[in-house]
């Protein structure tokens, strides 16, 4: 049975950064397209210094990119320059971060490390608590919501952070090498949680890696190399959950 075609949730043309002048010139990132559908893993791979955390900063909207346009579902939020907080509001509620560390606040327990999000944007203590508890018990982490991250183990804070930036459901997850510093096991769990988010949420997650115990898992993988980017085939049904 055919796939039914999935929507498109980031679309991105002819990006591209360029810092410096004349003989101090560098393109970060060459011209670059690409899209990525709702429900899907994409891994982008390549060398330190290929460019993939250049277009990640581009897609977050954290860093703004010398050409080209990007629209996060249905908004162009580059190219029509939209208002800076505009932006701001564009990337708290479309788009979540996971880094390579946790980066939780320290004097915040793990549930409240999850829920500030959903409060800064206005939502009530007892709906962020309630969607709180349920995300980090889906995670397994029901014996750990009040715990202060020093009391975390690495993979349990990793999850407190997957959960922070799911909570909102985000339209876009980004994620920065966010295996690096877990074994296999505990790096493939991370990988099967972002795995189903994306099939749960219809969100799309990109992950930047040096990982290549768990591509299995992913639908796509893109490769960068000298801010070139370029789409590695795949054999047919791969990183789909089994029916």
């Amino acid at each position: 049975m055919t796939e039914p075609a999935r929507r498109t949730v980031v679309s991105a043309e002819n990006l591209s950064k360029t810092y410096g002048e004349g003989a101090l010139r560098v393109e970060a990132l060459k011209p670059t397209s690409f899209e990525a559908r709702a429900g899907e893993v994409v891994a982008i791979l390549g060398p330190s210094g290929s460019g993939k955390s250049t277009l990640l900063t581009i897609l977050g909207l954290i860093n703004a990119p010398t050409t080209g346009s990007l629209r996060i579902g249905e908004v162009q939020v580059i190219e029509n320059a939209l208002p800076r907080t505009s932006l701001e509001r564009q990337r708290r509620q479309q788009i979540g971060f996971v880094f390579q560390r946790s980066n939780l606040i320290p004097f915040l327990t793990a549930e409240e490390n999850v829920r500030l999000s959903l409060e800064i944007d206005g939502v009530n203590a007892y709906e962020s608590r309630k969607r709180a508890r349920a995300l980090l018990e889906n995670l397994g982490l029901d014996k750990r919501l009040l715990s202060l991250p020093a009391k975390l183990s690495g993979g349990e804070a990793q999850r407190v952070a997957i959960a922070r930036a799911l909570i909102h459901r985000p339209s876009v997850v980004l994620a920065d090498e966010p295996t690096a510093s877990l074994d296999s096991s505990r790096g493939r769990q991370v990988m099967e949680l972002f795995r189903d988010a994306a099939h749960a949420q219809g969100a799309a997650v990109l992950v930047v890696t040096h990982d290549h115990r768990t591509l299995d898992l992913v639908d796509r993988i893109l490769e960068m190399e000298d801010g070139r980017l370029t789409e590695r085939a795949r054999a047919p049904g791969a990183g789909r959950s089994p029916a």
